[in-house]
């Protein structure tokens, strides 16, 4: 059955659901339930329908449900949502490929108004990247209603996205999608350690009308540094404690490693899960090298950014360590990456090799870096 060009039905099931994003939960097997005149998968700690401020509404908690036969590519994703005044993620998502694929926007219930009250961000091989895209294209402050009825609307066309809520004018303009995922699933998420229940009602999802489209406008990004590096060499996966407490790198420590070439977003960071998946654990590491040749004996400073661990080896020497992961410099600590740290770089004459480790939990495997004084050396 053809709804239109952009949205039609599809008989392809996903993959197995994999743990939510944000917080892991223990899943039930994947279910069903009708809900809107549609059939929702569930992998979530619950999904009822009942009455809920004098609606039928699906009552989601500790996961996600999903529309596995609709294929969106470009329309409208409507619905009423009412939850409490406590912490949580809910929102949709879109355009999944699969259960580790997907484009999301999600409110955060217990940062009413607050600047980052909605985040966008791409969940690409299983991991959110919300700590690499945290400017004001992907975040922005909304005005929640608490045990009562908020309006969300969402307009996708092309690699750009509206997102309105309790508005008429859009809260949060997306201008540049990152996934390279042009259509997909749809779902809901409810999730969070408070156990938080969301309540949807009114769920439709539609074509584009006529004349309809994406309106809202990109916010100015910050510029970005002088002398960014734009492509990086990104090896295959290994645990983080072959490399832990290694201040010297043995010659042959990379012999047995992929290796692929990985370029920066728009912002200049490189999202690492482009190319891979976490191990199972919380030590998924992969190095990440450049060559720079230098014409005599020089130093030069690199400003880089990360997450969320790294160790730096500038020929086989590690030269800097650092930890920027989510609450671990201090409880408010986001682990937001950007070029808020610098190296210096003791590069002999000729070829010298620069080996990055970069270790990730959660929230944004990240790498970024950019040399400003290039002069006497090249990259490559």
């Amino acid at each position: 059955m053809k709804l239109s060009n952009n949205l039609r039905l599809s008989t392809t099931p996903l993959a197995a659901l994999i743990s939510a994003v944000m917080f892991s939960s223990a899943f039930a097997q994947d279910t069903t339930i009708s809900f809107e005149g549609k059939q929702w998968r569930v992998a979530a700690r619950s999904a009822v329908v009942e009455k809920h401020l004098g609606r039928d509404a699906l009552a989601l908690s500790g996961g996600r449900v999903r529309l596995d036969d609709i294929e969106f590519t470009d329309g409208v994703i409507e619905f009423d949502v009412a939850y409490e005044e406590t912490q949580g993620f809910i929102g949709p998502l879109w355009r999944a490929a699969d259960d580790r694929n997907y484009e999301e926007i999600y409110f955060r219930s217990h940062l009413n108004n607050k600047s980052d009250a909605v985040q966008y961000t791409p969940v690409e091989n299983g991991n959110s990247a919300w700590q690499i895209f945290s400017d004001e294209n992907a975040i922005a402050p909304i005005n929640q209603k608490f045990n009562d009825w908020n309006r969300v609307k969402l307009v996708v066309a092309g690699d750009k996205a509206d997102f309105y809520f309790n508005s008429d004018e859009p809260s949060l303009h997306v201008p540049d999608l990152k996934t390279d995922n042009t259509s997909g699933s749809l779902g809901l998420r409810a999730s969070g350690q408070s156990g938080i229940t969301a309540y949807y009602s009114n769920f439709s999802v539609r074509p584009l009308n006529d004349g309809e489209g994406v309106v809202g406008a990109a916010k100015e990004e910050k510029p970005l540094p002088d002398g960014l590096i734009t492509r990086w060499t990104v090896s295959s996966v290994f645990s983080e404690t072959i490399i832990d407490p290694v201040l010297q790198l043995p010659k042959d420590i990379t012999k047995d490693l992929a290796w692929a070439p990985l370029d920066v977003e728009t912002n200049g960071i490189a999202n690492i899960s482009k190319l891979h998946e976490r191990l199972p654990g919380n030590d998924s590491t992969v190095f990440i090298k450049t060559n720079i040749r230098a014409s005599k004996k020089i130093m030069k400073s690199m400003r880089f950014g990360y997450s969320d661990r790294v160790k730096i080896y500038l020929n086989g020497k590690r030269v800097y360590a650092g930890d920027a992961g989510w609450t671990v410099r201090d409880y408010r600590f986001l682990g937001t990456v950007g070029f808020f740290d610098s190296v210096g770089l003791d590069l002999k004459k000729g070829d010298n090799e620069l080996l990055v480790a970069v270790s990730e939990t959660f929230g944004g495997w990240a790498w970024a870096g950019a040399i400003e004084d290039q002069t006497s050396i090249t990259l490559n």
